[in-house]
């Protein structure tokens, strides 16, 4: 037992395991972070192409059970993306790394796969599909600029989000629930009932991302549990929606964002680095004890982080 210098109070330190993450969408180089020493699996696209759910689930399977057994406990992926509208000629095009161009094959898809990951690692890998609530109807990549599609909510019920709603509280089982969903940076025009209403980056936009999770078929999995991963804090997309210029990025402000915007988990890279600050290290660091200085000050974020942890820890 340890005891607290400050409270007096002893207390028994508790082993709380790391994530330990990769995105794995088949197909080996560019769509696999891990190409040795694992069974070469298809793309997405060749599997959704079968039409055979079971095709999902042996390749799941065989996912899920290769990165237990190398220490991979939390894959982001599969893309629930709905590829109807193709867009070959930029680097947004989602490829092979989709199942497919209708919303209800993507979802059962989806749903075999994840079941595949859960059984194959024996529910020791966490599944984090992405990109919530869509974005294959996005002309351009988010680590480039931030896209901005024009729906409804209702459109978007009816065929970018039916695939994550299959997966979340619409899942038949446990084993074919996503664990979390990554939400993408992305724009909605049209979104809140008028045209000339635009989001912010629904990643960061916690009204907008309410209304999404207050319809039938998420309410109940966020309640449950289901945690929200940020897509990437750093990329060039981001930061030329904070200033326009890229001249000036303050990271702390973007985390601070993206936690009081509903995320619980913060997703970074080596592009994640503030203005003046000399690597992606030295900002992090300054992140960390701003959110720390927050969390101490701010009653309401702090309460906001708590929730995040207790999703986080249970999930561990």
């Amino acid at each position: 037992a340890i005891r607290n210098p400050v409270t007096g109070l002893t207390y028994t330190p508790q082993y709380v395991p790391l994530f330990i993450a990769a995105a794995q969408e088949g197909d080996l180089y560019p769509n696999d972070q891990l190409w040795n020493g694992l069974t070469p699996l298809p793309s997405a696209m060749s599997v959704g192409a079968t039409w055979k759910p079971a095709t999902a689930e042996r390749v799941g399977t065989v996912m899920g059970s290769e990165l237990k057994a190398i220490g991979i406990n939390l894959l982001f992926g599969p893309s629930l993306d709905v590829l109807d509208t193709p867009h070959p000629e930029n680097s947004e095009d989602q490829g092979t790394r989709s199942f497919g161009g209708d919303p209800y094959w993507v979802g059962e898809m989806g749903k075999a796969y994840i079941r595949g990951i859960h059984q194959g690692s024996g529910k020791q890998v966490a599944v984090i599909a992405k990109n919530f609530p869509g974005r294959g109807n996005a002309d351009r990549s988010p680590e480039e600029e931030i896209a901005t599609v024009r729906t409804t909510a209702e459109q978007l019920k009816a065929n970018e989000l039916l695939p994550f709603t299959a997966v979340a509280g619409y899942a038949p089982s446990a084993d074919a629930a996503a664990d979390g969903l990554l939400v993408t940076h992305i724009r909605y025009s049209g979104f809140q009932g008028t045209i000339r209403s635009t989001t912010r980056p629904i990643s960061f936009d916690t009204t907008a991302l309410d209304q999404v999770f207050a319809l039938p078929g998420l309410t109940s999995w966020r309640k449950d549990g289901g945690i929200l991963v940020s897509d990437n804090l750093g990329g060039l997309g981001l930061r030329r929606f904070y200033d326009p210029t890229d001249q000036a990025f303050d990271a702390r402000m973007v985390a601070r964002d993206a936690i009081l915007g509903g995320n619980d988990l913060l997703y970074v890279d080596t592009n994640f680095v503030s203005t003046g600050d000399a690597d992606s290290y030295a900002t992090l660091l300054r992140t960390l004890d701003f959110l720390a200085q927050k969390y101490r000050e701010d009653q309401a974020f702090a309460a906001r982080v708590d929730a995040s942890v207790t999703r986080l820890l249970t999930l561990k």
